[in-house]
């Protein structure tokens, strides 16, 4: 199953690359055709499509993973349910379009909301069955689905955007990506869905939590930076928006896809809990090999990062990146213990450990941020992230039968020796001097990277060879590199033309 769940994160983090990658393009060549009044427009209508997208955010499909076997009723049910609730939202959006025209003062903004809703409303008949990709853990055709989306979504939005010149082009891509998705879900996956509504409760029982949860999650997320913009002002809440972006990027750029291959492998142990437990403990142990380096690093050349990628005049970021850098690998930690809940059926862990967080991050923010100004808001993040790590942990252990022994003996080698590897960092920059010019900082951070990866390697090795060689996930991917350089080996020689 490790194996599997190996896979299709590849497949994820992949997509994710490419998704970025395309992005990055897409913004580059639309900031050239396009006005900054443009992009504004759309964000303002999107700034209140987004709430409502998130008001009726149920997650159904999840529900259709979570369970062993569902059957048809529990897919036509979703499908019908989706399309209501997209209607639903479709009619809110167009209910909304004339007063928010009137609260921003751009009459242009109704229509762009009346198209939004309209694609909103398309999309809503998007094929439920693409869900058993994921299920079946057949993450390719996943993979195959979401980039071909994207990649229809930006040739149709340049087009656009080197016809109209205007607005209409980022209305148009978004509302082709809905629409596209909803004519390759039937072509790539043969499942005809039907209306019904005979699972609707017993879905209800499942996504009405997390349709809690995903509220909660972008209360705790937002409420930082809206008290950032109200209490300290516009230049203080840019450098805590760029800064808690770049500290979280091992989270949002590899432990996110990760997370979406984990949970239909995690149901399909439910019924096997010594392998769930294995998973579980394997698959928490690849993710702090890959956070915890990358976040103690991201905090350690903080400084550099903020003045290569940034300015010097972003220096108030530096400080807010270090400390939300080990926030972040805590809530990464955090996250797959969310997935381990949903596999078993029971969301409203979730929901403990998010009141948890609510509740430690206001009265941390209260404490602190009266005393050291937003840095005292990214401790309160950290407080309530490590906070909440400490509630979830028990509720893991007890939901699986699993010790606490068992759980930490294969998680404190990465541990040690990320903390290892940026001591090397920390001491070997502090020898050179302080950060300087804007090449200072780039050299720096060039021979920071491959010293800060051999470095943790080599530490990580040394710990497992100390501790007598035990079985983990040091052990699976050693096993896995040894196969690869085997396969490279055997690998016939290409003759010459």
């Amino acid at each position: 199953m490790m194996r599997d769940i190996a896979k299709g994160a590849a497949w994820m983090v992949l997509f994710r690359l490419v998704d970025r990658s395309i992005g990055l393009v897409s913004t580059s060549i639309l900031a050239r055709l396009l006005l900054p009044a443009d992009f504004g427009l759309v964000a303002m209508a999107m700034s209140i499509i987004a709430l409502i997208e998130l008001a009726t955010a149920f997650s159904f499909e999840l529900a259709l993973i979570q369970k062993a076997e569902p059957v048809r009723e529990d897919f036509d049910s979703a499908w019908t349910l989706n399309i209501l609730i997209a209607a639903g939202g479709a009619a809110l959006t167009a209910a909304l379009a004339y007063p928010a025209a009137t609260f921003y003062g751009d009459p242009r903004l109704s229509a762009v909301m009346f198209a939004i809703g309209t694609a909103w409303l398309v999309s809503g008949f998007e094929n439920v069955g693409t869900v058993n990709f994921r299920r079946h853990m057949d993450f390719a055709s996943e993979f195959r689905l979401m980039a071909t989306k994207r990649m229809i979504t930006f040739v149709v939005t340049m087009a656009a955007a080197l016809l109209f010149r205007s607005y209409w082009a980022l209305v148009i891509g978004m509302a082709t990506g809905r629409v596209a998705g909803v004519a390759l879900s039937y072509l790539m996956q043969p499942f005809r869905p039907r209306l019904s509504l005979a699972s609707a409760r017993e879905l209800f029982s499942f996504s009405g939590w997390l349709l809690i949860n995903n509220m909660a999650v972008v209360v705790a997320s937002r409420v930082p930076h809206f008290s950032v913009g109200r209490f300290f002002g516009a230049q203080s809440l840019g450098a805590y928006t760029v800064g808690s972006e770049i500290s979280q990027i091992a989270h949002t750029e590899l432990i996110a896809p990760i997370n979406r291959a984990l949970f239909p492998g995690y149901s399909r142990l439910v019924n096997d809990p010594p392998a769930f437990r294995r998973t579980c403990i394997e698959a928490t142990a690849v993710i702090l090999l890959i956070v915890l380096p990358v976040s103690v690093g991201v905090a350690v050349v903080a400084e550099q990062i903020v003045r290569v990628l940034l300015g010097p005049q972003w220096g108030d970021a530096a400080p807010i990146i270090q400390i939300l850098a080990f926030a972040g690998a805590a809530t990464a930690v955090s996250s797959n213990n969310v997935q381990v809940y949903l596999a078993l059926g029971r969301p409203h862990l979730f929901t403990l450990v998010l009141v948890t967080r609510l509740v430690l991050l206001a009265a941390a923010m209260l404490i602190l941020s009266t005393s050291y100004g937003i840095a005292g808001l990214a401790f309160a993040e950290l407080i309530a992230s490590v906070g909440s790590l400490a509630v979830g942990l028990p509720l893991l252990f007890k939901g699986l039968q699993l010790r606490a022994r068992e759980y930490l003996e294969s998680l404190w080698r990465p541990l040690v020796a990320s903390c290892l590897m940026g001591l090397v960092i920390f001491f070997m920059n502090r020898s050179v001097g302080p950060v300087g010019s804007f090449g200072g900082a780039l050299f720096e951070l060039m021979y920071s990277v491959p010293v800060g990866l051999v470095s943790y390697v080599f530490l990580l090795w040394l710990l497992w060879r100390v501790s007598g060689r035990p079985k983990g996930v040091e052990t699976l991917l050693g096993a896995r590199a040894l196969e690869m350089l085997q396969k490279l080996r055997r690998r016939p020689p290409v003759s010459g033309v």
